[in-house]
C-alpha cells in the first residue's frame, strides 16, 4: 500500500516539467511564502516530492481535497478549515487555494481571498504551460482534483470522467465538460510526466515491486473517485467480469457521470447479444436504452449516436428506427464527426432517407472540417465517384496530403486519383504517378493498394497514366507474397491485365483462367461476365483499356 501512495504523490506532482536536480527544501520555501515571497509552482512541487514523509502527506492531502470537493457549492463556512489542512499538507494544490478563496470570498473578504486568488492563477498557468487540453497535448496536472478545479475556472461544468492510460501517458484524466455555451468538450490531463523514470527507480529498489496505474484507479475507486470507478467498470467489462464491472460503473453513474452511462450502456447491449433468454435480453435491452438516454438527456453526443445506430440497425423494433435520422442530426449539430460521417453515407446511398448528393457531400464536408480521417478519405472516393463535381472543396488535397505525411497509403492513393482525373485540384499525370508509387512504396504488400494502382496503370484511358511494366512488377510481388490474394478474381484479374499490358498474352491467359476457376469456385456470378469478356480480349492478343480510376 505504501508503494501505491508513493505512485500516487509521484502522479499529482505531474505539473512540474523543469523539475530542478537538487530540490530546495520544501519547509523553507513555505517559510518563504509566509514572509511575503511566491517561489515557482515547479520548485514547490518538486520540494514536496522529495519530502522524506511525502507519501504519508499525499495520502492526506487526496482525502481532503475530495472531501472539498465534495462540500464545495453547498457549504462554503467549512471550506476554511478543510481548505487551511489541504494547505498545511501542500501548499501548491489548485484544490486547497480554490476553495479558501471561495471561502473568503463568502465573507466578503477580498483582502483574505487576493494572495489564493493570485496561487490559483499561477498553479493554472503551470498546468497549461504549452498545452491546449487535447488528447495529443494534456494539460498538466497535479491532481484528479486539480483538473476538476482547472476546469471550473474556465467556467465549463464537468459531467464526465474517466482515468485512461497508454504508452505515451501511462495515467491521464479524460473530463468531458460543458462550457457555459456550446456542445461538451473533452479535456485531457496528464498526471504522469514523472511515472516512467520514478517507476524504474522502485522497480531498480525492489525486483517484486509492481507499480502499475490499475493499482492507483483501484485505490482512487475505493475512496469514491467517480474518473476511477469508471476505468475499473470499463477494465472489468473489457475482461469479461460483466457483475463486477456493472457495480462499479453504476457508482460512478450514480454521481452524474455520464461517460459510466456511455459505459453501462455498452455492457448491457453485450449481455443482451450474449443470453439465450428472451427476458433476460429484453431487460438488458431496457437498460442499454435508459443509460443512453440518460447520457442524452445530459446533452452526450457519444450516446446520440451510439443509440441512432442501434435503432438503424433494428434492435429497438422497426417503431424506433424513424428516431434514428435526429439524433444523428442532433449529434451532428454539437460536431459530432462520426455522426456527421454517417449522415453522409446515408444521404449518398438514399438509405432511410431520401437520396441527395448535395446532402451528402455537406455531411462529408462537416466531418472532414473536424479533422475525421475516415470523412476525409470517403470524401475523396465521393469525388471520384461523383465525377461531375470536378469544383468539389478544395481543401480535399491539403487534408490528403496531411494524412499522407502520416504515412497513410490510402490517402496517397487518392490523391493519385484526383490529379490523375483534375477533380478538385488542376490535372496532372506526373503527380497522379508520383502519389501512386508513394503509395505501393508504403505499403507494398496490401493487396487493395496494390490491386487499384496497377489496375490503373495497366488500364487507364487516361494514355500518360499508362506503365504495365511496372504494375506487372508490384503485382508480382504482392501476389508472390500473399497466399489469400491468389485466390482472389478480382487480384488475379488485374495481375492477368498486367501481363496482357507487356504483350505477354500467354501469362495473361493462364492467370485469367486461374481467376475464372477462382470465381467459379466461390460461386461469384457478379464478375464471372466479365472475367470472361476480359479472357476474350486476350486471346484476341488485345490488351484492356477502361475508364481508370
Amino acid at each position: 500500500m505504501r508503494n501505491t501512495f508513493l505512485l500516487l504523490a509521484i502522479l499529482v506532482v505531474a505539473g512540474c516539467q523543469n523539475t530542478p536536480s537538487e530540490p530546495e527544501n520544501y519547509q523553507d520555501l513555505t517559510r518563504l511564502i509566509t514572509a511575503g515571497e511566491q517561489p515557482s509552482v515547479d520548485d514547490l512541487a518538486a520540494s514536496f516530492m522529495a519530502m522524506p514523509d511525502m507519501p504519508d502527506k499525499m495520502k492526506r492531502l487526496i482525502e481532503l481535497e475530495q472531501q472539498a470537493l465534495q462540500m464545495v457549492d453547498d457549504e462554503p463556512l467549512k471550506l476554511g478549515s478543510i481548505g487551511s489542512a489541504i494547505l498545511d499538507t501542500y501548499y501548491g494544490s489548485l484544490t486547497g487555494h480554490f476553495v479558501m478563496a471561495r471561502f473568503y470570498t463568502h465573507l466578503e473578504n477580498a483582502d483574505a481571498a487576493a494572495p489564493h486568488l493570485n496561487w490559483q492563477q499561477n498553479i493554472s498557468l503551470a498546468m497549461a504551460h504549452t498545452a491546449d487540453g487535447s488528447r495529443d497535448n494534456p494539460f498538466f496536472a497535479m491532481s484528479g482534483s486539480d483538473a476538476e478545479i482547472y476546469s471550473r475556472l474556465q467556467g465549463n461544468t464537468t459531467v464526465g470522467s474517466i482515468y485512461q492510460t497508454s504508452d505515451e501517458i501511462p495515467f491521464a484524466l479524460l473530463l468531458q465538460v460543458r462550457p457555459e455555451q456550446g456542445s461538451l468538450e473533452n479535456l485531457y490531463f496528464d498526471l504522469n510526466n514523472l511515472y516512467r523514470s520514478v517507476e524504474l527507480e522502485i522497480e531498480a529498489e525492489s525486483a517484486e515491486a509492481s507499480v502499475r496505474p490499475l493499482a492507483m484507479m483501484g485505490y482512487l475507486a475505493r475512496n469514491r473517485d467517480s474518473a476511477a470507478q469508471a476505468a475499473i467498470g470499463h477494465f472489468l467489462h473489457v475482461r469479461g467480469r460483466t457483475i463486477d464491472a456493472i457495480g462499479w460503473l453504476r457508482a460512478a453513474s450514480d454521481t452524474g457521470n455520464i461517460i459510466a452511462n456511455v459505459i453501462l450502456a455498452q455492457v448491457f447491449w453485450q449481455q443482451a447479444n450474449t443470453t439465450d433468454d428472451p427476458d433476460t435480453r429484453e431487460r438488458a435491452l431496457e437498460r442499454v436504452m435508459d443509460n443512453y438516454l440518460h447520457a442524452i438527456g445530459l446533452g452526450s453526443s457519444d450516446a446520440m449516436y451510439a443509440l441512432a445506430v442501434l435503432y438503424l440497425g433494428g434492435n429497438f423494433g422497426e417503431e424506433n428506427e424513424p428516431s434514428a435520422i435526429p439524433l444523428l442530426k442532433q449529434a451532428g449539430d454539437l460536431d459530432h464527426s462520426e455522426s456527421l460521417l454517417y449522415l453522409g453515407h446515408l444521404y449518398y446511398a438514399g438509405d432511410k432517407v431520401e437520396q441527395s448528393l448535395s446532402s451528402a457531400e455537406a455531411y462529408f464536408v462537416r466531418s472532414a472540417e473536424l479533422d475525421n480521417q475516415q470523412a476525409q478519405l470517403s470524401y475523396a472516393r465521393y469525388l471520384m465517384r461523383e465525377k461531375d463535381n470536378a469544383a468539389g472543396d478544395e481543401r480535399i488535397i491539403d487534408w490528403l496530403t496531411a494524412l499522407a505525411d502520416e504515412d497513410d497509403p490510402q490517402a496517397m492513393l487518392l490523391l493519385g486519383n484526383l490529379y490523375a482525373r483534375g477533380v478538385s485540384t488542376q490535372q496532372s499525370t506526373r503527380r497522379a504517378i508520383s502519389w501512386y508509387k508513394n503509395a505501393v512504396k508504403t505499403a507494398p504488400v496490401d493487396p487493395d493498394v496494390v490491386n487499384e494502382v496497377a489496375w490503373t496503370m495497366a488500364v487507364s484511358d487516361v494514355r500518360k497514366l499508362r506503365n504495365a511494366r511496372y504494375a506487372q512488377k508490384i503485382m508480382d510481388n504482392m501476389m508472390n507474397e500473399d497466399a489469400d490474394a491468389r485466390q482472389s478474381p478480382e487480384y488475379l484479374d488485374t495481375w492477368a491485365a498486367t501481363y496482357a499490358g507487356t504483350g505477354d498474352f500467354e501469362e495473361a491467359l493462364r492467370l485469367q483462367n486461374e481467376a475464372l476457376s477462382q470465381a467459379t469456385k466461390a460461386n461469384r456470378e457478379d464478375v464471372i461476365d466479365v472475367l470472361k469478356d476480359h479472357l476474350s480480349s486476350f486471346e484476341a492478343g488485345k490488351d484492356l483499356t477502361e475508364v481508370a480510376p
